[in-house]
């Protein structure tokens, strides 16, 4: 089938349908406009139908694809980690103008995920000395990838270990989204959060802030006198000073 045909004849949304398409050519989506009569293999026929099948059962495009655009940078994603969120670009806009006129910021990313905080922030201020914590070593292998990716491994430290507990130097921001939905609220979420994203950062275990009010009293120890913490919840920024 040819490219035209093969995107009218699909019932997924066109634009998704588009980047799948495009994903299994190894091309960009112009050159889907470009050559709409280019035939594809039987094996690109084949991957497309798989893409699509997955896409259809509600598992997010950004696992289908492997990677999350982020801040202006590309992260690789896998199903153990959370999908980078657009709204988790506020928080690393605050921390950026919060360090901005230090001479070598020493920053903690908490629950580090994919990354792609601690990242975009190294990548955006050479300057910053970063620890990123996280207590799933699958999720530290990705965001040590992503950090290879963007050239930023001499910033960035990597921890294992839970919130603040692995970390001794003095911090001049603490930056953190850590998991706040409570455990009964399972069934309202969306099929594509409960059924795909890690339940280890998406839910908390008592609480809903439970995790934060840890954060905060670790906090006390290692923040320098003029210290904050920059963290979000349910997509809401707020800075903290202790």
């Amino acid at each position: 089938m040819r490219i035209s045909q093969v995107l009218a004849s699909c019932s997924l949304d066109q634009t998704e349908a588009g980047i799948l398409l495009a994903s299994v050519l190894k091309k960009d989506r112009t050159f889907l406009h470009a050559y709409p009569e280019k035939q594809l293999t039987e094996g690109q026929n084949l991957k497309f139908v798989s893409l699509l099948k997955r896409r259809k059962n509600s598992e997010p495009l950004a696992y289908i694809l492997g990677y999350k655009e982020f801040y202006g940078l590309k992260f690789l994603v896998s199903h153990d980690v959370l999908i980078p969120r657009a709204e988790t670009e506020d928080l690393v806009e605050a921390a950026l103008d919060k360090i901005k006129g230090l001479t070598r910021p020493v920053v903690a990313d908490i629950g580090t995920g994919s990354g792609c905080i601690a990242i975009s922030i190294a990548v955006n201020n050479p300057r910053t000395k970063i620890y990123a914590t996280d207590i799933s070593k699958k999720a530290l292998e990705v965001a040590r990838k992503n950090a290879r990716l963007h050239g930023v491994t001499d910033q960035i430290t990597f921890l294992e270990g839970n919130l603040l507990d692995p970390l001794k130097e003095d911090l001049d921001l603490i930056v953190a989204n850590l998991p706040y939905i409570p455990e009964k609220r399972y069934h309202d979420l969306p099929t594509e959060i409960k059924e795909y994203e890690p339940k280890l950062a998406l839910f908390s275990e008592q609480k809903p802030l439970s995790l934060y009010q840890i954060l905060f009293s670790q906090a006390k120890k290692v923040l320098k006198p003029a210290g904050s913490i920059i963290y979000e919840v349910d997509g809401k920024v707020f800075t903290k000073e202790l």
